[in-house]
């Protein structure tokens, strides 16, 4: 083969090596925004559902470091 057969054929390997590192790359991505998304949605179902628990913890946090900044009378 010449060198302008053996040009093409690696430019022709070498493109298609690309395009799987490309698409193999974008699956990924996907997956991982899916999986995200999942979590996210989840994490957001568990807080609106004990957000009453939620709230009255944070209260007493809330009251527990004012109470520090108190003077005693």
């Amino acid at each position: 083969m010449n060198n302008t057969i053996l040009a093409i054929l690696y430019t022709l390997n070498f493109m298609a090596f690309v395009t799987e590192m490309t698409v193999k790359s974008a699956v990924r991505v996907i997956a991982l925004a899916i999986v995200l998304g999942e979590y996210t949605w989840t994490g957001a179902q568990v807080v609106y559902n004990n957000r009453r628990n939620i709230v009255a913890t944070v209260n007493n946090i809330r009251n527990d470091v004012g109470n520090k900044f108190m003077y005693a009378s």
